[in-house]
């Protein structure tokens, strides 16, 4: 299986109906790397046929390599290379940069950027007890008729399928090639604090946003990790779509909901085009 096959990972374990609430995410690492041209420019020919060809093995050999998740993609304007890695094992992903940067086109590798994050069950989705409860007050629902365990038992389950996308993330094919990553946090000034909202009114603002995230499911496929304690940034986000319009049309609508007009900071944008491992020496013009 190639870097642009859907990538495996390890069988999950079976989940109740109701949603997991402890497991541990996946590490997940954002690396962008620019090329000193004049040094790949100052090896012979055939030295650069040789580099080409480890580097292209390196990445092939990982997007095969069991629990590993690999994607690789040419960065427009801010960098060269971009590589997003996710795996179960934290040691492993740090092997990786040191794979990367050990071969002959490594050494020409510099980072401009790079982001370390985590997958995470978010605090603020709906629970099996708030659809309940909209089933028993707004839709009037008695507890113990056949409809409302009929439509709780549904949802619960829907929900523990969910918790499992979100805390071990499958990456999209390559039939989603265009992907954008940017990390955010959320604002914690004087004049607006995130924190110091209470976390039903966090939960209502986060709900409004998702709403938003939802009306794109069928153009943009979303990957949101936590970074607290672990980056510079709280959260990052990887935007994956067919074409560019997509992304801009996401972001300039999420921008407007309350949370993220009031609260969200947002950092660098890296817009890249994923490429597979044999299309290395095109997608980066070397």
């Amino acid at each position: 299986m190639s870097a642009e096959e859907s990538p495996r990972r390890p069988a999950a374990a079976p989940h109740s109906a109701a949603p997991a609430t402890q497991e541990m995410g996946w590490p997940v690492l954002h690396l962008f790397q620019s090329i000193d041209r004049a040094r790949w420019l100052a090896m012979s020919e055939s030295d650069r046929g040789h580099a080409i060809e480890e580097f292209s093995a390196l990445l092939d050999a990982l997007g095969r390599e069991e629990g590993m998740q690999l994607i690789p993609s040419g960065v427009i304007g801010k960098a060269d290379l971009g590589l997003i890695a996710v795996h179960p094992d934290l040691k492993r992903i740090q092997q990786l940069t040191q794979e990367v940067a050990g071969t002959r086109f490594g050494s020409c590798l510099s980072t401009v950027y790079s982001f370390l994050s985590i997958s995470e069950k978010s605090e603020y989705i709906s629970t099996t007890g708030d659809h309940a409860r909209k089933l028993l007050d707004e839709d009037g629902l008695a507890p113990d008729s056949p409809d409302f365990q009929r439509q709780v038992s549904g949802f619960a389950a829907r929900m523990g399928m969910y918790v499992d996308s979100r805390v071990h993330p499958q990456l999209p094919g390559p039939d989603m090639p265009v992907v954008c990553f940017y990390p955010m946090s959320k604002a914690r000034g004087e004049g607006r604090n995130w924190y110091a909202l209470s976390f039903n009114e966090r939960k209502r603002l986060m709900g409004s946003h998702a709403d938003a995230g939802r009306r794109y499911a069928n153009r943009v496929s979303q990957l949101v990790t936590s970074s607290t304690g672990l980056d510079d940034w709280e959260w990052g986000v990887t935007l994956f779509t067919r074409e560019l319009k997509s992304i801009r049309d996401i972001v300039y609508e999420m921008r407007y909901d309350e949370g993220s007009a009031l609260y969200g900071l947002f950092g660098p944008f890296y817009v890249s085009v994923r490429f597979a491992p044999g299309e290395l020496r095109q997608a980066l013009r070397l």
